[in-house]
């Protein structure tokens, strides 16, 4: 009574109760006692209003999952990059919805592997030709050196001569020439008494020597062939590097 300007008076028709701390509705804009300050409690008109508001606003579109037996439904629109079909987020991945566009596994490691094995034929292919080349080139580099401490059969005309760096059996470096008319037989022959390498060629039931690149192909397996058909063919090279081993 003594401060009759102090606080507010409920708005409430039945209460009317001065409150020191009164609350304002936030709808209505009046002030209530924390009895009825809630929209409910005074039933505030404006609270029914904006309640009757939201119930008019249109619900946002949902998204059905595409997959049969799935009613899960999304907010956000996820269409499969293959299929173009939208499925939920448990079924999104193309082996999750069976998608008609998945490729089986199978099929597709077949196909990688019929690749790799392409592009391994065709690097074979390359890395035979670089090879090749490389030892043709490194032949005639080394054929300098070779013609000047070769030794040989003095009476071969320098134009029938083929020089040789061979390796014994016995881990011995001798250089050599022979004439490209010769046999394989008889090449092999001579290499083996210029190095004093034990030659069982003609015996039957014991090792006999043959020549290999250095990468360990047999130069050839026919003894009657001559220097010049394996020239010819590009399997020897004059100033090449030979290996001399025993086999069975």
């Amino acid at each position: 009574m003594e401060f009759p300007s102090l606080g507010e008076r409920c708005n409430m028709a039945v209460c009317q109760q001065l409150d020191l701390l009164p609350i304002l509705c936030s709808y209505c804009q009046k002030h209530f006692c924390k009895a009825h300050f809630q929209p409910f409690d005074h039933s505030c008109p404006s609270y029914n209003d904006s309640s009757s508001k939201l119930s008019e606003t249109p619900s946002p579109e949902m998204h059905v999952c595409s997959l049969v037996n799935c009613s899960t439904k999304e907010l956000i629109h996820m269409s499969c990059s293959f299929c173009d079909l939208h499925f939920c987020l448990q079924h999104r991945h193309q082996v999750d919805h069976q998608c008609s566009k998945l490729e089986k596994p199978v099929e597709k490691m077949a196909q990688t592997a019929e690749l790799v094995k392409q592009i391994q034929l065709k690097n074979m292919g390359k890395k035979a030709c670089r090879g090749g080349k490389s030892e043709k080139l490194s032949a005639k580099v080394q054929l300098m050196k070779l013609k000047q401490n070769s030794t040989g059969v003095n009476e071969l005309p320098a134009e029938e001569r083929v020089y040789f760096s061979v390796q014994t059996p016995l881990q011995v470096q001798v250089a050599v020439f022979v004439s490209k008319f010769w046999s394989m037989g008889k090449c092999i022959d001579y290499i083996a008494s210029a190095s004093k390498t034990a030659n069982f060629n003609n015996i039957a039931g014991k090792p006999h020597l043959n020549l290999f690149s250095p990468a360990g192909d047999c130069l050839s397996e026919q003894k009657d062939i001559t220097i010049a058909e394996l020239m010819e063919e590009e399997v020897l090279f004059n100033g090449q590097s030979v290996v001399m081993k025993y086999v069975d």
